[in-house]
């Protein structure tokens, strides 16, 4: 899922001050901790598919169509399954992904699978509706190699765009969270930083109160070494539910209370 993600990052100055160093090493640190996930799997050692219940949740915004929110939460609750089962094939060496493009595939993975839904509802806290969503879901290592297959065809097709395309970055209307967040991934590892962000805006218009696109945001905002910006990406993914942005949150402050110079954020 999304992430301040050392994949895309290189660092060469080795004239950062300290409190950069150090905030880094935060990072970097967070990144190595699994993604944890509410649910339970079991699979079959014959045939290695996993059967696994998992959650997804959508907090609703004004002026969002009912069809969006069910497909956004239902994504959710599949890539969890996806990320699961994933860690599980990679252990047992029946899958092999490489790192830079599991989020790709991961995403493009979640298309794949054979889900059933156990339940869905919707609540509301005060002003705040949550829609979710609990689902069974089959995974198999198979779905991975469709997920693979299909990257690589849109990787090649996205190769022949003129960079006046590249710029512009339009969004399909045709809502495909796993498509479209795939693509910014591939962007991501491209190290095309600035197409990304605008292809990321354009996501962030189709899919408002998406915690995974803030997430991507603050990578970049964190290669721009914009510490103000990527703070409030990170507080966006939070208040939507990230844990992820929630600690690398506590440990910039944690940096910030030692005064190693990062007056920038508070």
């Amino acid at each position: 899922m999304p992430f301040i993600d050392h994949r895309w990052v290189q660092i060469s100055d080795k004239r950062k001050s300290r409190g950069q160093v150090i905030i880094r090493n935060f990072f970097m640190a967070a990144l190595l901790v699994l993604f944890s996930i509410n649910g339970v799997a079991s699979a079959a050692e014959e045939d290695d598919i996993f059967e696994i219940e998992a959650e997804g949740s959508y907090q609703m915004v004004a002026g969002v169509s009912i069809e969006l929110v069910k497909k956004m939460a239902l994504f959710t609750a599949k890539r969890q399954a996806v990320d699961l089962a994933g860690r599980y094939l990679s252990r047992q060496s029946l899958i092999g992904i490489d790192e830079l493009k599991r989020d790709e595939i991961y995403s493009l993975a979640a298309g794949e699978i054979e889900t059933k839904i156990l339940e869905e509802k919707r609540q509301t806290v005060g002003t705040t509706s949550t829609y979710r969503i609990r689902i069974r879901a089959r995974v198999q290592a198979s779905d991975f190699v469709k997920a693979e297959k299909r990257d690589n065809k849109q990787e090649k097709s996205e190769a022949n765009e003129l960079f006046s395309e590249e710029m512009e970055q339009s969004v399909s209307v045709e809502i495909d969270p796993g498509k479209d967040i795939s693509k910014a991934y591939r962007l991501l590892r491209e190290k095309k930083w600035r197409i990304a962000m605008i292809y990321m805006n354009h996501l962030e218009k189709k899919y408002p109160n998406w915690a995974e696109i803030y997430m991507a945001k603050a990578s970049v905002y964190y290669i721009f070494h914009e510490p103000v910006f990527m703070q409030k990406a990170l507080n966006e993914a939070c208040r939507l539910g990230n844990n992820m942005a929630c600690d690398d949150l506590k440990n910039i402050k944690k940096v910030h209370e030692y005064d190693f110079g990062i007056s920038a954020i508070k």
